[in-house]
């Protein structure tokens, strides 16, 4: 794991007329780390990600990517720094085919199908992800369009992958690819924000664990060296 930081915010503070949504926020992600936000409904931890993904614009506070200050007005800004958000509710057009799906949007002259689809192929086998390009995303499971979204947000190159309940509505058999293929991420030396309601996962995939109460960082644990009746007895005060 590198010491370099892919996400550093600093002081971030958001404010939605007299809510108080994130205050004064510290949170640091290395590049090839897999960092659990948990919280319960309302603690802030979605507002921080909106921050992240180009949704919602800091009130206060500053964030840094690769170790250099930015600004993130926009989604276009987010992915342009390669940070890659992986929402609850995917955003795919379900007419569309996968590959259709993991170009839409993209700039540049576009390749030919067959060099398209045998990229995208290419890009998945590099992950250990199965894909069928030409697939409709109507007769997709779950699972899979999950992993068209995970395909997407690398295919336009992103460094760092904020998901958002990435299990949730999966079967167990299916949860365990997701977990491998998280872990295969930041092998690659990925940064992995994963958010997440689900303590059991977060202890066998992530490095470390933050937990938000109330828009603030309530305690943070290293998930590989601590025992989980500490990490539970943390994330009950809150979650």
């Amino acid at each position: 794991m590198t010491e370099q930081y892919a996400i550093e915010c600093r002081q971030i503070t958001k404010v939605f007329g007299s809510v108080v949504a994130n205050d004064k926020i510290d949170l640091t992600v290395r590049y090839g780390e897999i960092m659990a936000l948990l919280g319960e409904n309302g603690s802030g931890k979605t507002t921080l990600m909106n921050m992240l993904s180009g949704i919602y614009h800091p009130d206060a506070g500053s964030i840094l990517v690769g170790g250099k200050e930015v600004s993130i007005n926009s989604p276009v800004d987010s992915r342009n720094l390669g940070i890659g958000m992986i929402h609850q509710h995917f955003k795919l057009v379900e007419v569309f085919s996968a590959m259709d799906n993991i170009v839409l949007g993209t700039k540049g002259k576009r390749l030919g199908r067959k060099a398209l689809r045998e990229k995208i192929e290419a890009l998945g086998q590099s992950f250990g992800l199965e894909i069928e390009p030409e697939k409709k995303v109507y007769d997709m499971s779950v699972s899979e369009k999950q992993t068209v979204e995970i395909i997407k947000v690398l295919y336009r190159g992103a460094d760092i992958l904020i998901l958002d309940e990435p299990t949730r509505g999966i079967d167990v058999g299916a949860k365990y690819e997701i977990y491998q293929l998280i872990i295969d991420l930041a092998n690659e030396g990925k940064g992995v924000i994963m958010v997440s309601s689900e303590m059991p996962e977060l202890l066998g995939v992530c490095d470390r664990i933050i937990v938000m109460s109330g828009g603030q960082v309530a305690g943070e644990v290293d998930a590989k060296n601590t025992s989980q009746e500490e990490i539970l007895t943390l994330a009950a005060k809150y979650v």
